[in-house]
């Protein structure tokens, strides 16, 4: 692991039911190795592990899932069980995190604090980065909770039991049920002033680099729009004309209006229904804390159960297109909501990708070829990410504006009959090969 040095730890190893033998776990950066008696030695990364147990002294480690996993007890390693239940549950954490393309600094701290989060409550470990806040119970039953910084709502500080009250305010961090805080950090002492520091820096920096980058899309405009706009296009957040109100207009002219992109931005809108078809817009700072180099994106519903995703601030190389609802489910009309729901989908999958589409859009030979590990690992460590494959449907290329509307329409025309979600556009494997040719790669 980054901040501690390689461990050679010993004491005893088995498997369940077994006898068990005099053992060697040596934990570095990348993995551990054991050494058992009777056992041939092994190794796994810290990704493998699937649980970590601590009961009477015996640490029981799961790995894996399906017909190859495994299950390992250690013991008797004395004053070093608690290291080694750390550095495990640590390494995993630091890997999983880097899989999803989180990268922390090397001296960043893995805390273990109490909390409380409605009606669940326990110990987790809690780490902070430039996105966000992740949260990973220690009860493996819990899922993880991946905060994302403009999702923080209200955060306060009660110094006398030294806690910290955590507001929700988004898709990552919904608001409790009955209106009360969505977590609670609990027994935290005199730490309890950084944390809250911590969460409320986070959150303010979000609403900082929304209101930069705002204010530099529309310097000229009044007061009024600009501040209405600023707290609805936090962090990737897709809001429409509804929303924006009187801010909708010049956000639209000073982002869509211009080459490449109006003439694709009023095709998409001819085709998904002139004035009335749904469309949002979306911003984010490529780098938290640096808005002066945003990526900005539109995406407009069309018919046929579609959405389309162009990004602004990459150029004009394609559209992306997914699917609302599965298309068994599909019959002429979207239930209600699902249009939003799956536009702030993609939306949070970008903002977790780092803006990385290739995961999503790569047809599958490719996905499985060693060049693309780094798009498997942030597919299986990223919920939101992995979703947005799941409804990717093709990506169309602009070389130029007649071949691209003609495919655009060849495949609403597909997709609106379509019913089985595995069934491919009849055009992706020419539209794909126009990538390769054309060096289009997005990323």
């Amino acid at each position: 692991m980054p901040t501690e040095t390689p461990a050679r730890l010993r004491g005893v190893a088995h498997r369940p039911g077994e006898a068990p033998g005099e053992a060697q776990v040596a934990l570095d950066e990348a993995g551990f190795t054991v050494e058992a008696a009777g056992a041939a030695a092994w190794t796994a990364g810290y990704r493998d592990v699937a649980s970590v147990t601590l009961d009477a002294g015996v640490v029981t480690v799961g790995l894996g899932a399906g017909p190859g996993a495994a299950t390992w007890q250690f013991e008797r390693f004395g004053t070093m069980t608690g290291l080694l239940v750390r550095r495990l549950r640590d390494g995993r954490l630091r890997q999983r995190l880097a899989d999803g393309l989180v990268q922390l600094d090397a001296a960043a701290e893995i805390d273990l604090v109490e909390y409380s989060a409605w009606a669940e409550s326990g110990v987790a470990q809690l780490v902070y980065h430039d996105r966000g806040v992740v949260l990973a119970p220690v009860d493996e039953r819990m899922p993880w909770r991946r905060v994302r910084r403009a999702d923080i709502g209200r955060v306060e500080l009660d110094a006398s039991v030294g806690a910290v009250t955590i507001g929700g305010a988004g898709p990552s961090l919904p608001p409790a049920p009955d209106g009360g805080p969505a977590l609670r950090l609990l027994r935290l002492g005199a730490l309890a002033t950084e944390h809250r520091n911590r969460w409320a820096a986070l959150r303010d920096g979000a609403a900082a680099d929304a209101t930069a980058i705002v204010t530099s899309l529309i310097p000229d405009a009044p007061f009024s729009p600009r501040s209405l706009a600023s707290p609805l296009m936090l962090e990737g957040r897709a809001v429409g004309p509804a929303q924006l109100g009187e801010a909708w207009p010049l956000l639209e002219a000073a982002t869509l209006g211009v080459p490449p992109f109006d003439e694709s931005y009023r095709v998409l809108r001819v085709i998904g229904g002139g004035d009335a078809a749904p469309r949002w817009l979306a911003c984010a700072p490529e780098r938290p804390g640096a808005p002066e180099a945003p990526k900005i994106w539109f995406l407009v519903g069309l018919p046929g159960n579609l959405i389309a995703l162009e990004l602004v601030s990459e150029g004009s190389h394609a559209t992306y297109m997914f699917r609302v609802v599965s298309r068994p489910a599909f019959t002429g009309t979207l239930p209600p909501g699902a249009l939003d729901a799956a536009v702030n989908g993609i939306s949070e999958a970008l903002i977790d990708a780092r803006f990385l589409r290739e995961p999503m859009a790569l047809p599958a030979a490719q996905l499985a070829a060693p060049p693309a590990l780094r798009y498997r690992l942030a597919l299986a460590a990223l919920p939101s990410l992995a979703m947005a494959r799941a409804a990717f449907v093709a990506r169309i290329v602009h070389r130029d504006a007649a071949s691209w509307e003609a495919a655009v329409r060849d495949l609403v025309a597909w997709h609106a009959t379509a019913r089985d979600d595995s069934a491919e556009w009849p055009g992706r494997t020419a539209q794909e090969a126009q990538v390769s040719e054309a060096a289009a790669g997005d990323d």
